[in-house]
């Protein structure tokens, strides 16, 4: 097989970095000066990001290695009852950064023996962002950015409960 075909059946199995390599290409034969600031751009990017994601995967590493599963189960497991839930609301609310930091650790605290309802309730307590509250206010209104904030924070356990609900058991 020849490194062209090998090439695109690569690119195939791959199909977004396929499809970018394909839109660069097109980019290229219609402004290569523009191309190169493009990929210039992404390179510095994907290098910020890149720094980021090594830290996230190392304190993933770090919580698989230092906090048992004994204490994540009593913590937010199945057992922790009504307290875990409110540790989850307090987590998730408190809790800041980017869907990429989030997900990787919330399957490994996930794995660890966190129940489904705390993996719930933290993300969906965690779009309350709480830094944002001020700018909110500032654009819709204090009352509107008061009443989403709560609304957020009680909703959030009926909803991590209703996830969990749904979710196959694993036992």
């Amino acid at each position: 097989m020849s490194r062209i075909n090998y090439f695109f059946r690569g690119l195939l199995r791959q199909r977004l970095a396929g499809i970018v390599i394909l839109l660069y290409i097109w980019a290229w034969s219609v402004s290569p000066t523009k191309t190169i600031e493009s990929l210039k751009y992404g390179a510095n990017l994907f290098a910020s990001i890149s720094i980021i994601i090594l830290a996230v995967f190392a304190l993933i590493g770090l919580i698989n290695v230092k906090i048992s599963r004994e204490l994540i189960g009593s913590l937010l497991g199945q057992k922790s009852g009504v307290r875990g839930l409110l540790i989850a609301v307090g987590c998730g609310a408190v809790l800041v950064g980017p869907s990429y930091v989030i997900f990787p650790l919330l399957m490994s605290v996930r794995r660890l023996g966190a129940r489904w309802a705390v993996v719930a309730i933290v993300l969906a307590a965690w779009s309350l962002k709480p830094q944002m509250l001020p700018i909110e206010a500032e654009f819709l209104g204090f009352h509107f950015a008061l009443l989403r904030g709560a609304l957020v924070l009680l909703l959030a356990i009926p909803f991590g409960l209703a996830v969990e609900w749904f979710m196959p058991d694993e036992s």
